[in-house]
């Protein structure tokens, strides 16, 4: 190896990666292959911990959600700079995509002022996710030949762009806000709206209304949560294909359950355990199933989840194991 190369190669190198908007499997090939290459993960909050799950790299939370940062956005700037100068493969994951929203920018001028060489893998931003798991097509034939993609921030300073359609992100504070300044623009009452929350994971959810109603009404908004705005929501229905999907958690791994089934999979592993930093209790009454893989997978889980609703449905990978679910569960 030359000693220009030799140099290049102990500077490290950095990813930029977006991990799509919270369902897993949206992941795309590239981001999956980069991160089994990576020796480090810089991860967000919004980030499927069944995706960290899958990887062995030395991962670090750098947590980021309004006016909740386990890390400032200089503390990560200089993390990656001194994790890529000590010779390490850097993934930098993001929840979306990173040049959305996610502040991707900032961290490639850091990059390259310290001549620390970098590359770009694109995530499934939460604009579409949300949009094709609620069936809301942004752009549809004489109803919308224009989408953007808007920032619900800061308050004093929201845009209202002239496109069909209009999506704001990051509106958990701020949606009231923007539908004011979406009415004042000149958009009729009659405008179209949706709110959709935890966009492509089994808890999403979708609501509908009008521009006038949503400004008389009192309706709350929970993070993370994006608005869409436009006369394509119109077609969208309540019983669109993800909520008609069943809804199952697997405790423990079991890969051929999930090939032979179109059910919405939801994973609960002792490794996905380890990697929630900042846990959020899962919405069992959401679920249509429950599969237990394993003896150990059901010690653990009850661990966490003492009782089971009475409407969950539950089976397991043999009779040893559903003979311990029943001895802590009953049934």
């Amino acid at each position: 190896m030359s000693a220009s190369k030799q140099g290049m190669e102990s500077n490290g190198y950095v990813y930029l990666i977006g991990a799509g908007p919270g369902d897993p499997e949206l992941l795309t090939l590239k981001a999956d292959r980069v991160l089994r290459e990576a020796d480090v993960i810089l991860y967000d909050d919004l980030v499927s911990s069944d995706i960290l799950a899958r990887y062995h790299a030395e991962k670090i939370f750098t947590g980021k959600r309004k006016d909740n940062h386990h890390f400032e956005q200089d503390a990560i700037n200089d993390e990656l700079v001194r994790q890529a100068k000590e010779g390490k493969r850097v993934a930098r994951l993001k929840g979306g995509d990173p040049f959305i929203f996610g502040r991707g920018g900032e961290e490639l001028e850091t990059l390259r002022q310290h001549g620390i060489r970098y590359e770009i893998v694109p995530g499934i931003t939460a604009a579409h996710g949300a949009a094709s798991y609620a069936e809301i097509p942004l752009t549809m034939r004489k109803l919308s030949s224009s989408v953007a993609f808007c920032t619900g921030h800061p308050v004093t300073k929201i845009q209202v762009p002239s496109a069909d359609t209009l999506v704001y992100y990051m509106v958990a504070s701020s949606a009231h806000a923007v539908l004011e300044a979406v009415a004042a623009s000149g958009r009729p009452d009659s405008t179209p709206v949706a709110l959709v929350h935890n966009a492509t994971r089994y808890n999403q959810k979708a609501l509908f209304g009008t521009l006038g109603e949503w400004l008389r009404g009192e309706r709350a908004v929970y993070s993370p949560a994006l608005l869409i705005i436009g006369e394509s929501i119109s077609l969208a229905v309540a019983d669109n294909w993800f909520q008609a999907k069943p809804k199952v958690l697997l405790v423990g791994d079991d890969p051929a359950l999930m090939l032979l089934s179109d059910a919405f999979f939801v994973s609960f592993t002792k490794a996905a355990q380890r990697e929630t930093l900042v846990a959020e209790p899962l919405e069992l009454h959401l679920f249509d199933a429950l599969h237990f893989a394993s003896v150990a997978d059901v010690e653990a889980f009850v661990e966490h989840y003492p009782s089971l609703p009475s409407t969950l449905r539950v089976t397991c990978a043999t009779d040893q194991v559903m003979a311990l679910y029943r001895q802590y569960y009953g049934g």
